[in-house]
């Protein structure tokens, strides 16, 4: 094996690289804290899933035991065993001699780790916002009107028509997270600030950190806009109390590590750096020589695989 020599080559350590990617990764992924991570430990990936979207046909009430007669018997029929297999998906870095042996060539490194950080994490967001809007339950409600029409929009009554669709009856799931595009954002955000209620002008002035806020209605949930992912005009409602989906994930030892210490800073201005430790949930990274060129080549991908198990945990609607 060709030894890799240079005055940068301790940025292409494997702790390194993880480092650097989760560093821009981490705080990006949108859905994190609300989907759990379930580390598959190699193997396939096995999951009950509940089958039907409507009403329970087999539903049983209880009823007085005589000697004549028992109780019934609730059938588990309704959830079905499924299987999944984890996916490699990823980008590679190529570095040329220079970008390795010249001190100029650390900011090439950087800027090539920061950019696979922020595609990968959209990429990520995507993917994970497809499967779940896939296998989710539509609220079947009807907005007045597009929210661009300032005239005739009712953003707030549409999220809460929006979320209560999520309540249900013997199910736990209540819309704690709602997720549109960042123009139906920002068209949230000119309706509250120019609402005449105090407390609609408060939660937009006051009720997050420009990319997200607390809706002032019951329940308070919280209403975030992304740049990718969502489709304008969608909304999209999480529980992040009882998530009905997973991410499966393998960290291979050879290629990763089970925890990831990065460096971060604080929201405030000139605030000093934090050390945080996060566990792993798939991200690896391999380095190899290419004798012909001379170039070194970095590998970056995720290990994993999103499932819903019940589609009640997820709600979708379009219209606004």
């Amino acid at each position: 094996m060709v030894q890799i020599s240079g005055v940068n080559y301790r940025f292409l350590q494997k702790e390194v690289v993880l480092s650097e990617i989760m560093r821009i990764l981490e705080p990006e992924l949108v859905f994190e804290g609300i989907i759990p991570y379930v580390d598959s430990g190699g193997e396939p990936v096995t999951y009950m899933q509940k089958n039907s979207k409507s009403s329970d046909a087999k539903k049983q009430l209880p009823r007085m035991m005589t000697p004549s007669s028992k109780f019934p018997e609730v059938e588990i029929t309704r959830m079905t065993k499924k299987s999944a297999i984890l996916n490699q998906e990823g980008l590679a870095i190529r570095l040329d001699q220079d970008a390795i042996k010249k001190k100029a060539g650390v900011d090439m490194i950087m800027d090539a780790f920061n950019t696979v950080g922020f595609w990968l994490a959209e990429y990520v967001n995507g993917k994970i916002y497809d499967t779940l809007r896939a296998g989710g339950t539509d609220a079947g409600m009807s907005p007045t009107s597009q929210w661009s029409v300032e005239a005739t929009a009712t953003p707030m009554k549409d999220c809460r028509v929006f979320k209560n669709a999520m309540k249900r009856e013997g199910y736990p799931y209540r819309c704690t997270d709602i997720y549109v595009d960042m123009t139906n954002f920002s068209e949230m955000e000119a309706f509250l600030t120019a609402s005449d209620i105090p407390a609609y002008r408060e939660a937009a002035m006051n009720g997050g950190d420009g990319d997200s806020m607390i809706l002032p209605m019951p329940g308070k949930p919280t209403l975030h806009g992304l740049f990718s992912s969502v489709t304008h005009g969608d909304l999209f409602g999480l529980d992040r109390n009882h998530p009905g989906s997973s991410l499966y994930y393998n960290n291979d030892e050879q290629f990763s590590t089970p925890t990831i210490t990065y460096e971060t800073f604080g929201n405030a201005v000139n605030s000093t750096p934090v050390t945080k430790t996060v566990k792993n949930f798939g991200l690896s990274t391999h380095r190899f020589f290419e004798d012909d060129t001379h170039d070194t080549v970095i590998q970056i991908w995720m290990d994993y695989v999103v499932v819903t198990r019940d589609a009640y945990s997820v709600i979708k609607d379009d219209g606004i």
